[in-house]
């Protein structure tokens, strides 16, 4: 089966530059597995069964074929963070934060980064400025230990308001004042443009380990190739995919290590983040989530 990319802009995204370990794996040693793809420039507008559009220097065309999104994930708005006041320079979704920094700009002095995970943290190895990390929804795989092992401070706190005239100069959060000069806002979400249903990667499930992408990617490709049984998963944590072929009978679920489990009849234990869980012989199984281990 011929496969092709279509990329507005560098195949590996964020990995390209992403040096920062998860477990021993840094995601731009596996993206150079990718360079090989067969590669279409452009930007996809719109989906069908047969196909996508996509518009590029060339103008529109459309391509046929099975599609899979794998656009990546996106940042929560200040609006969805609840984050208001006034709006200065100096804020900075985390993408457009690590493709300035990666290009060797500046973004402060005094840096406040909403959101403890890995993405915030490998852009933050690359900061050469004083760095708070206000903890958000936090890590799965990166302790704030490690993030304060590193001369990071960690902050469990909720950013109301922000004020600055020509920038940012202080936020206000519900633990008191911080004063800083940039903001990156690095909540994340998957992102699912055109309402696509196969989906991978971040734009499935936020996945914090590059290898874990490289594994549910796997999942999914066996599952539409093997030509076996939907199994439905139902789940109230994060989990991709949430149908996969009996064929396959296995899912990554989004935990942290630790965190007991219950599948259908069976509870299980987390032994390390995104776990790989094997499924029973079923048409729809439940996946719950128990509490974690002390």
């Amino acid at each position: 089966m011929n496969g092709v990319l279509i990329e507005k802009g560098r195949v590996g995204g964020f990995f390209l530059n992403d040096d920062y370990p998860v477990g021993g794996v840094r995601g731009s040693r596996l993206v150079e597995e990718f360079r090989e793809a067969s590669v279409v420039r452009g930007a996809a507008f719109e989906a069908s069964e047969e196909g996508v559009y996509i518009l590029s220097e060339e103008g529109s065309k459309f391509i046929k074929g099975f599609v899979i999104g794998a656009n990546g994930f996106r940042e929560k708005t200040a609006v969805e963070l609840g984050i208001f006041g006034f709006r200065p320079s100096g804020i900075f979704p985390l993408y457009s934060a690590w493709e300035l920094v990666n290009r060797g700009y500046g973004i402060g002095e005094r840096v406040v980064i909403y959101g403890l995970n890995h993405y915030s943290l490998s852009l933050a190895s690359k900061l050469r400025a004083s760095v708070t990390f206000v903890r958000g929804s936090g890590s799965l795989v990166h302790s704030e230990g490690e993030a304060m092992d590193m001369g990071f401070d960690v902050v469990g706190a909720k950013v109301k308001w922000v004020e600055g005239k020509a920038r940012l100069e202080r936020l206000r959060t519900d633990e008191g004042e911080l004063r800083t000069d940039a903001l990156i806002l690095a909540e994340l979400s998957p992102w699912n443009p055109l309402n696509l249903e196969y989906r991978v990667g971040n734009s499935a499930m936020i996945f914090e380990d590059p290898s874990k992408i490289v594994e549910g990617a796997k999942i999914l490709s066996e599952s539409l190739l093997s030509g076996g049984k939907w199994v439905e998963v139902i789940s109230e944590a994060p989990c991709f995919p949430r149908k996969v072929s009996s064929e396959v009978g296995k899912v990554i679920v989004g935990v942290r290590e630790g965190t007991r489990l219950r599948l259908g009849d069976r509870e299980i234990v987390a032994e390390e983040p995104y776990p790989v869980v094997e499924l029973p012989v079923c048409d729809r199984v439940r996946l719950e989530v128990m509490g974690c281990m002390e």
